[in-house]
């Protein structure tokens, strides 16, 4: 598959799940157990979890198919481990930014792009992918040299649905760090004391000022602010929190932090900032098993249409929102576990 063809097609994917009402960040990962594997993307053979806009769309494949088992495998992968794959299964296409030098899918032996996946054993599935998705063509890697460049290529995993003879995974081993940072899926759900603890770990760290009154949720840039309804207001902690994930998405774009361009109201830009704080919200719940109902979902209402539109007129703009979602999930997570941080990006060296 062409880089192309991948964003029209994931593109027009999440086009369809927003007009269903069935985007990934409604999904209840509560409810994936860890003897079915994690609550977000992985390769099954690494346990490295896939990020940004592949984070995205596995995980809105595990959704649509209902499957609660988030693993998945190149073909040389699961060959090499003794799996085997269902006759007639489809390779999923991920995204990779690879070096010049490095053969794309179809000088690797890819062959006919609409053969079955499973039959076909051919070289794009034998490299593991579990990079963050990129904006596109020459693409330079942060802090090197013109020799840095980087090229989107499209390899396939395999669900595990379609890897015969993958074993159930063992229980995650979460790295929990000083007083338990950042939470497991179950410090996280109903427990009002530990969204307490979570919400001040992130307004401490980051220095945002967070209170709590009235009936909107948002966050000042100007001012640096949150503002919350009070948590009863609320009529579950998964509801509370997914909001206050979403605000802190938001927050993490700040000039002095990741400076992202948020526009005015009514504005693309506007729109994507809240897509960009959305799938933020939405890759820390896959990490911590915090599950924005249906309710959540419903309040973004007047957004879904503009989101579409964005997606609509920019085919890569899904792959730049999740990009840059990943860098604000990063930052949250980080800030949880870790001391507080001034400015991920001096830390990082990145520009």
């Amino acid at each position: 598959m062409d880089p192309s063809n991948f964003y029209q097609t994931i593109t027009q994917k999440m086009i369809v799940a927003l007009e269903n009402g069935t985007a990934p960040w409604v999904r209840p990962w509560r409810k994936v157990g860890p003897e079915r594997g994690s609550a977000f993307p992985v390769n099954a053979v690494t346990g490295r979890p896939y990020r940004g806009v592949n984070a995205l769309t596995l995980s809105l494949h595990a959704l649509t198919t209902g499957s609660a088992d988030m693993r998945f495998a190149t073909f040389r992968q699961a060959r090499d481990q003794g799996w085997g794959v269902r006759r007639g299964a489809t390779g999923l296409p991920v995204l990779k930014l690879v070096p010049p030098g490095e053969k794309s899918p179809r000088n690797a032996g890819e062959g006919a792009e609409n053969r079955s996946e499973a039959s076909k054993g051919s070289g794009d599935r034998e490299k593991e992918t579990g990079t963050l998705g990129e904006t596109g063509v020459g693409k330079k890697r942060k802090g090197t040299a013109s020799s840095g460049i980087l090229f989107p290529r499209i390899y396939h995993v395999f669900s595990s649905d379609d890897l015969v003879g993958l074993p159930a995974s063992a229980p995650e081993k979460e790295k929990t760090g000083e007083e338990g940072f950042p939470p497991t899926p179950s410090g996280w759900l109903c427990d009002r004391e530990r969204s307490s603890r979570v919400s001040d770990r992130l307004k401490d760290g980051l220095g945002v000022a967070l209170s709590h009154g009235g009936d909107r949720a948002f966050y000042n840039r100007e001012e640096d602010r949150i503002r919350l309804p009070p948590e009863e207001a609320f009529p579950s902690m998964e509801g509370y929190l997914g909001t206050l994930l979403h605000e802190f998405g938001h927050a993490t774009g700040h000039e002095s932090r990741l400076n992202r361009k948020f526009g005015m109201r009514g504005t693309p830009e506007y729109a994507f900032e809240e897509l960009v704080a959305e799938l933020a919200s939405l890759f820390v719940g896959m990490k911590t098993g915090v599950s924005p109902d249906g309710e959540h979902f419903e309040n973004h209402a007047a957004y879904i249409r503009s989101w579409i539109s964005a997606l609509e007129n920019d085919r890569k703009a899904l792959t730049r929102a999740a990009t840059l979602a990943q860098e604000a999930c990063d930052m949250l997570l980080e800030t949880l576990e870790e001391a507080p941080r001034t400015n991920v990006r001096e830390q990082t060296g990145e520009a």
